[in-house]
């Protein structure tokens, strides 16, 4: 019943601010008239300090692939990379709407990343789990806004897991720079993160673990500036705060405790030049 209102106040919010602009006869052109077709790839070098659960603090040298493709026919590819002032990730989707501002997709994505636990007796490795849903992409009191709802899909090792996110931002233009910030929540149901941090009667060492859902907390701080036609240069910090049923996880506690370096919160420092095609 939770997760059944959360995701109707995500939708219903987004559609509400989408009506305030719309007619009655502008309902039927939105699900015919698509986004403009286009897109742009960019790659680049990139310099990061980050530390977290998932790794250890330590500045590192990364290369950067970002980019995204919407065809005239409503299709999309998306591979944002790290640039994005909302959550990035990789997507697949098709434009359903554009109402006034706001634009709907039914994306794949994905709702939580794999996972490694190198142990002697209780180690597991779990591959990533995709979710099928729909976003909702817009403004709200001149705040850039996104919601997204998805259940997981093609998973044979559990069922019932619910994605949500929802991210408000905010960029001004200062003598060709570019400021942004924004904050966000993502959450997860029982199902997904007990998946991934519970832990079974059947482990043969670790105390078992029941893990709930929860949200993680984000927020980002970030800059551009173009150098000329092609070369961009960016830099941003971020910052997550995990579910507590993550934190609090056997799992993730002996990582944090045999792992020099490891942090139960998540931050990343980027400085990054791109060459924008």
């Amino acid at each position: 019943m939770k997760t059944f209102i959360f995701t109707l106040f995500f939708f219903f919010s987004a559609l509400s601010a989408a009506n305030e602009t719309q007619n009655s006869a502008n309902w039927v052109d939105a699900f015919t008239n698509k986004r403009d077709a286009g897109g742009y790839l960019s790659v680049g070098i990139a310099v990061q300090n980050q530390q977290g659960l998932y790794q250890s603090s330590g500045i590192k040298l990364k290369g950067n692939v970002h980019g995204a493709y919407y065809f005239e026919n409503g299709f999309l590819l998306e591979f944002p990379g790290l640039s994005d002032k909302f959550e990035s990730q990789f997507a697949l989707g098709y434009n359903i709407a554009n109402l006034g501002n706001w634009e709907f997709d039914a994306l794949l994505s994905m709702a939580h990343g794999e996972i490694k636990y190198n142990a002697q007796q209780d180690g597991f490795s779990k591959e990533a789990s995709p979710y099928f849903g729909l976003r909702a992409m817009g403004t709200i009191a001149d705040l850039d806004a996104m919601f997204v709802v998805g259940t997981n899909s093609n998973k044979m090792d559990y069922s019932g897991g619910v994605y949500a996110a929802a991210w408000l931002a905010k960029s001004w233009n200062i003598n060709n720079w570019t400021l942004y910030s924004s904050i966000g929540a993502q959450y997860r149901n029982d199902a997904i993160l007990d998946y991934y941090y519970g832990v079974p009667e059947s482990a043969q060492v670790t105390e078992p673990f029941q893990a709930t859902g929860g949200f993680n907390y984000l927020y980002k701080l970030g800059v551009k500036k173009p150098l000329d036609e092609h070369w961009l240069i960016e830099g941003f910090f971020s910052y997550t705060h995990y579910a507590s049923s993550i934190v609090d996880s056997p799992y993730s506690q002996n990582i944090l405790k045999f792992n020099e370096g490891r942090s139960d919160q998540g931050s990343l420092f980027n400085l990054s030049i791109n060459y924008v095609f």
